[in-house]
């Protein structure tokens, strides 16, 4: 064997062992996949809260149950979210029911959850009869609820 091949061999075997060696002591591959999961911890903490659930109460805490898809609200109604993952803010809006009235919305409060729940007093206008819904957000992400029709009490009586 001549001795380029034998230098060839050798320098072969070395970048092999050497490879090995790395490998045993941390290889890039094995930390990868903790990276992976640290990755995907982080993701979730800066994705948007899911919103679990939004109750509609009177103010001794009976909820308030859906009738027709509509909620029917006296003039004070406490509002409880429940969600889960990280949350700094959730805004509250209102919008009128009719044609584009998304133009309209209004933005009720901005309140702050505590331990994944909030609660809001809500002071319903009289002339109150469209949609409600929330915005839970993580920094500068959110998620928006579903809309849940609410008519107050006293508009109601004035449809009847």
């Amino acid at each position: 064997m001549g001795n380029s091949k034998r230098a060839f061999l050798i320098a072969i075997l070395t970048i092999a062992l050497l490879s090995i060696a790395l490998c045993v002591n941390g290889c890039s591959f094995y930390k990868g996949r903790n990276s992976y999961k640290s990755m995907y911890e982080k993701l979730l903490a800066d994705q948007a809260p899911t919103i679990k659930d939004i109750k509609f109460m009177t103010m001794d805490g009976k909820v308030i149950k859906e009738d027709n898809d509509w909620y029917h609200l006296d003039k004070q109604v406490k509002i409880g979210i429940t969600l889960q993952g990280n949350c700094g803010v959730i805004d509250l809006f209102y919008t009128p029911l009719g044609t584009e009235t998304y133009k309209q919305q209004q933005l009720i409060e901005e309140i702050m959850p505590k331990q994944n729940y909030a609660e809001y007093v809500w002071n319903v206008p009289d002339d109150t009869g469209g949609q409600f819904n929330i915005i839970a957000y993580n920094k500068d992400v959110g998620r928006r609820s579903d809309l849940y029709n609410v008519v107050s009490s006293t508009q109601f009586k004035n449809l009847r």
